[in-house]
């Protein structure tokens, strides 16, 4: 082999291997591209489910709040109870009723 066709050798390798080079930068770009974007949505997918947790809490606290307004609204519907609450709370007396306050009775387990 002469020296002119040794160089174009050389020449060849160095390309090949700076085009080998270049070939795996580019795929490990790609790679570390698609493993962010993997990452981000799974920070989001747990971010969400979070989110939606809590929004299921806060249902359920809700709907215990409106079945207990939807029951003392059919309460304050019947008209015993209206003056039944109203006496105890209130103390509304009846006609000829009389009202007695008395003390609040203290225990002796101290």
């Amino acid at each position: 082999m002469t020296q002119v066709t040794k160089k174009k050798v050389v020449k060849k390798k160095k390309k090949n291997h700076i085009a080998k080079l270049l070939l795996c930068v580019f795929f490990l770009g790609c790679s570390a591209f698609f493993v962010w974007n993997i990452l981000k949505e799974g920070v989001t997918t747990y971010t969400l489910q979070v989110d939606i947790n809590e929004a299921k809490a806060q249902l359920e606290a809700l709907q215990k709040e409106n079945g207990f307004l939807v029951d003392e609204k059919e309460k304050l519907e019947d008209e015993n109870y209206v003056k039944n609450h109203a006496r105890g709370e209130y103390m509304i007396t009846k006609e000829g009723e009389k009202i007695f306050h008395l003390p609040k009775i203290e225990s002796s387990d101290k």
